[in-house]
């Protein structure tokens, strides 16, 4: 005999309620990033659970972003900020007073600094307009070390684990999935750059000491005489003969340099420009962190090294 079960009309009506129920979306956390490195390390850890704006493009000068109004609109209804810190963003505080959002100013919990756990290189013992446009604190531009990026990660998942407390096993897992990728690309990177080892290269503006160091690559000199001072006649007649003397093989300048200076002296000399972002985004398509740094080494490796060490046979 079969017995039907006596379901309680309270219990009934409370399931019917329950699945007649809209679903309610989870509102992603809004995350401002100041650059392209910080918006992408934001997406991996945080997944769905972030909607993130990047104010600087790929291919821009992290220090000539302009606060305008429509930039002030997308702040105002961030959550948490993440940005370099120092004095790489000097543009950031009025655009966050300008939003409305003092929530987000350097010192507030929301205000995430990446460089807070990087050695600074270039630290200046003296600070004068006599040594160009210095940076007080060091140089800043700390993301072109793909092991300061991992470091950085982590301290995106604190952040977000901090704002988003219910889903810390995610956000947990995410980064640890991340970190573990990074991780084997960067013995991966390490090994193949061994080919071009302490070799020497120019490059326009010290955008990229913290990647150099990393790679054991020796920068010569640069374009600029100082930092963003305009090359002289002079100046760059000194390096043609540097670069001739070392045998250098390679300028490097970013997209938003302008090419006359880089091209003069890559012709006087037989180098190769290349031109490389400092960011995920440019070129276009090369939009991971991941792919960014297999991107700009692979550069490297094809310009720099011998024909036969998997380098271009063209100078």
């Amino acid at each position: 005999m079969i017995r039907l079960a006596i379901v309680p009309s309270y219990v009934f009506w409370a399931l019917t309620l329950l699945l007649c129920a809209p679903i309610i979306a989870v509102e992603p956390l809004k995350v401002l990033a100041t650059v392209p490195t910080y918006g992408e390390l934001a997406r991996e850890v945080g997944g769905e659970l972030v909607d993130v704006v990047v104010l600087c493009r790929p291919g821009q000068d992290v220090h000539s972003v302009s606060a305008t109004p429509s930039m002030m609109a997308r702040c105002r209804s961030a959550d948490l900020v993440l940005h370099t810190g120092l004095d790489a963003e000097l543009w950031l505080p009025d655009l966050l007073r300008g939003s409305a959002n003092p929530q987000l100013l350097p010192g507030n919990p929301n205000s995430i600094d990446l460089s807070s756990q990087v050695a600074l290189k270039q630290v200046p013992t003296e600070l004068t307009r006599a040594q160009g446009d210095l940076h007080a604190f060091g140089n800043t531009h700390v993301w072109t070390d793909p092991l300061a990026v991992r470091t950085m990660a982590a301290q995106v998942r604190d952040a977000l684990v901090a704002a988003l407390p219910e889903h810390a096993e995610e956000l947990t897992a995410r980064h640890a999935a991340f970190h573990e990728r990074l991780t084997r690309a960067l013995v991966k990177w390490l090994t193949r750059v061994r080919v071009i080892r302490d070799k020497p290269l120019v490059v326009y503006h010290r955008s990229w000491v913290y990647f150099l160091d990393r790679l054991s690559l020796v920068q010569t000199g640069t374009i600029e005489p100082k930092p963003r001072v305009a090359p002289t006649a002079s100046h760059l007649d000194e390096l043609i003969d540097a670069m001739d003397r070392a045998d250098v093989r390679v300028v490097l300048r970013e997209p938003y340099q302008f090419p006359d200076a880089a091209d003069f002296v890559a012709e006087r000399t037989g180098a190769r420009v290349l031109v490389l972002a400092t960011h995920p985004g440019y070129p276009e398509g090369v939009d991971g962190i991941i792919e960014h740094f297999d991107h700009n080494i692979g550069a490297l490796i094809d310009a720099m090294a011998p024909p036969e060490l998997g380098g271009s046979e063209d100078k």
